[in-house]
């Protein structure tokens, strides 16, 4: 240490030169906003996906909707349902009334005008009724076959389906072509709703991106402010917060030469650095003050006291060996997320993992020069209120001593009562669910599934012969038929099949003959179900997003054992692959469901490390398991807390238990080094009071510090950030009680008795 404290001045200055030629390397750091990313190549439903991409040109579809006053062309008062309108007997052809039809074609034409959306797709109303037979048979089927996607069921709500070319086709970015269509959909009078699954992904990302950025430095913000009220320095506000900002964008950096990519769940990086950083440096900072209460400090020749590099000497020396487990086991807790099955997730561990290592260097590089640097170093002052702590701390460690066995009593019936919720955990896989009710996503998905259809898209696909025959078309049909029978009574889904199109009147024909018909007037409506050169076909089915997750993964199950129990009756249909349902409705509804498992898993991975950790760390199994107790139970009352009030599982809270395992251990390496450190010249009851009056000091200011700070996180607008700011402090604030009341607890049990027990006298220490 003593070498790091004589180079104390140009460490600094390195680390200083290289964070600068990293900031603009940083900020190359792109997100990926693909939400295929979150899955394996190899996964099942991916390779369906890009299949169906290939042949029937993609998945990624954009409503925009909007209601007329008269949509169709009907004489006399307008019906009021579109069941009601289908109901007039009349000669009349039905087609668009005459100022809806403009008002929608010249939409379509600016919309179509858009780079990035693939005009060839573009589906209307008044195109397809025009294309129809001249018979009204004709024209209400067609109407039937597009309530919900181009008309609602009220008759006067109508949109029109956009299909998004890949974005590495189209030539400009997924924003620019979303912002387009928005603005046009903005110049409109009426009230005009976008919606769909493209544009929830990107609003997802969008946010993400833009709350991480501006949350984070509004919490750093925060948490300076309070750093500087805690200990009245300007020092002791830039060492965490230069160890912060320095490691984020080092890390940052690092990533972009690695030729890493941000996700959705990496935006929390920065958020997490900070926690790192500021829990490790107040706990240094606290350590370093009580060594400068018993320090006296030598003059120089001109009555001035000395920098104290004695003082930061021993700091460093003694603070050295808890930080770098700190670091160890936050990295053993954020690399238990390996095993997830999600890419995401386990590039995050290695960021994580690799931020974590950037912590443990810059505390070394930045620290020795704060603790030894300056003629006039000052002690960190004494935090407002501070008696009134040490008060409470020396009750807290008074009442372990006096009432154990109450105090044993009490943490196992908390620790009882909220397991049994961990089992109560549901999954949220609402979609919107992720936005504020308030916003712009949320309002026009209501409008679209309330007044038209189902937003989110899936489908089944399958081979088909190498000419379409009637019976193989009748087959489809009775697939189809099975599929609607399956969903009677159940609003929230739509199917829409290519034998609807085969089945439309006159049937005299036969199925081919009519499609063959329909496929010369409206090619490209075909196209969407059908493509003879890769011989395949699709049955699309639109279901709503904002519902239940239990009711999507049911509405899935069923389907999807349908379609394998019809196929594997039927040898006559070969497939080359088993046909199966699936599209980015199923990807998203099954994503949180992966995060669930995957939590459990790492939950025990972590567990099982931070276990050895700590058992190398202090040389004693019996500390190992001691350890794992005050920070299980945190984990324990937030996500028993979760199950018990019925609040469901997203994006923010599937990934808190072995987050919360890695970052609130940190505190009892601290405090388990203080006491071990008092043990060796005092006995137990001393060495808990003088702990609790040190590490136990620095575990309360870090917590309340960081709560602070990450309370920011409940202004986001992506909920899954309210959720894991909220949740983490409610973490943090559990680990105060573990680390103060159930860790010293332990010690007390299963400490051996030595000499130093029964000699010392019975008394309470006054440690500052």
């Amino acid at each position: 240490m003593k070498t790091l404290i004589l180079l104390r001045n140009y460490l600094l200055l390195a680390a200083v030169i290289a964070v600068l030629v990293s900031i603009p390397i940083s900020g190359r750091l792109e997100f990926d906003q693909r939400i295929e990313s979150f899955f394996a190549e190899d996964n099942p439903d991916i390779k369906i996906l890009r299949r169906s991409r290939l042949d029937f040109g993609g998945d990624e579809f954009v409503v925009v909707a909007w209601t007329e006053d008269r949509l169709l062309s009907i004489d006399g008062p307008y019906p009021p349902s579109l069941a009601a309108a289908l109901e007039i007997k009349t000669d009349v052809l039905y087609r668009v009334d005459d100022d809806a039809a403009l008002r929608i074609h010249s939409i379509t034409e600016q919309l179509n005008g858009i780079r990035g959306v693939n005009a060839e797709k573009t589906q209307q109303l008044p195109d397809l009724l025009v294309d129809a037979l001249r018979f009204n048979p004709n024209r209400r089927a067609v109407l039937r076959l597009f309530e919900g996607t181009l008309v609602g069921r009220d008759g006067r709500t109508t949109g029109i389906v956009l299909e998004l070319m890949p974005e590495a086709e189209s030539g400009v970015s997924r924003a620019e072509t979303l912002a387009r269509i928005r603005a046009v959909a903005e110049s409109m009078s009426a009230d005009v709703a976008v919606a769909g699954e493209p544009v929830q992904v990107f609003d997802m990302f969008r946010l993400v991106e833009e709350d991480g950025q501006i949350l984070f430095l509004v919490s750093l913000a925060i948490l300076s402010a309070v750093l500087i009220a805690m200990f009245r320095s300007l020092r002791w506000v830039l060492a965490p917060v230069g160890l912060v900002l320095g490691s984020v964008v080092a890390t940052r950096a690092i990533l972009y030469l690695l030729g890493a990519q941000l996700s959705m769940v990496s935006s929390m990086l920065s958020s997490l650095v900070t926690v790192i950083g500021v829990a490790t440096c107040m706990h240094v900072i606290v350590h370093y003050r009580e060594l400068r209460h018993s320090f006296t400090p030598q003059m120089d020749d001109s009555g001035q006291t000395g920098d104290f590099p004695e003082v930061a000497r021993q700091t460093l020396s003694e603070m050295a060996a808890p930080i770098f487990w700190t670091c160890v086991t936050t990295a053993v807790g954020f690399g238990s997320l390996l095993v997830s099955q999600i890419t995401p997730i386990r590039s995050f561990s290695v960021m994580m993992c690799l931020a974590t290592g950037v912590v443990l260097l810059g505390c070394f590089i930045i620290l020795p020069a704060t603790l030894g640097s300056g003629s006039r170093l000052k002690s960190p002052a004494r935090v407002p209120m501070e008696r009134w702590l040490d008060h409470a701390l020396q009750l807290t460690c008074r009442s372990v001593e006096q009432k154990p066995l109450l105090t044993g009593i009490v943490c196992l019936a908390l620790f009882v009562a909220a397991v049994p919720g961990v089992f109560r955990l549901t999954i949220e896989t609402d979609f919107s669910k992720n936005f504020r009710e308030s916003s712009s996503i949320v309002q026009s998905l209501k409008f679209v599934e309330s007044r038209l259809g189902g937003a989110g898209s899936w489908e089944v696909s399958f081979d088909t012969p190498e000419k379409l025959t009637d019976d193989f078309l009748n087959v489809i049909k009775e697939l189809t038929k099975e599929l609607r029978e399956l969903t009677t009574g159940d609003d929230s889904i739509r199917i829409l099949s290519l034998t609807d199109v085969s089945s439309l009147p006159p049937r005299l024909l036969g199925p081919v003959k009519t499609l063959a018909k329909a496929t010369r007037k409206q090619p490209r409506l075909i196209e969407g179900f059908y493509n003879e050169e890769s011989r395949r076909m699709r049955i699309v089915l639109r279901s709503v997003e904002q519902q239940s997750s239990e009711n999507k993964m049911v509405q899935i199950s069923k389907i999807r054992t349908c379609v394998r129990e019809f196929f594997a009756s039927r040898p006559e249909l070969a497939q080359t692959s088993q046909p199966a349902a699936s599209g980015m409705f199923v990807l998203v509804a099954q994503l949180i469901q992966s995060l669930l498992s995957d939590q459990l898993r790492a939950f025990v991975v972590a567990t099982v490390g931070i276990l050895a950790c700590m058992t190398i760390a202090f040389r004693s199994f019996r500390i190992g398991l001691i350890s794992l107790l005050p920070n299980i139970f945190p984990v324990a009352m937030v996500m028993g807390t979760l199950g018990w009030i019925g609040m469901p599982v997203n994006i923010g809270t599937a990934m808190i238990t072995s987050v919360s395992m890695g970052l609130t251990v940190d505190s009892t390496i601290h405090y388990i080094t203080a006491f071990e450190r008092a043990r060796r010249t005092t006995s137990v009851t001393q060495a808990l009071q003088i702990a609790h009056a040190g590490a136990g000091r620095a575990v309360v200011f870090a917590s309340l510090a960081l709560v602070a700070g990450f309370l920011v996180l409940t202004a986001a607008r992506f909920v899954p950030l309210v959720y894991f700011g909220a949740l983490l402090s409610l973490s943090m604030i559990g680990g105060i009680f573990g680390d103060l009341v159930l860790l010293p607890l332990l010690l007390r049990w299963t400490t051996p008795v030595s000499s130093r027990d029964i000699d010392a006298p019975v008394e309470t220490l006054d440690v500052m």
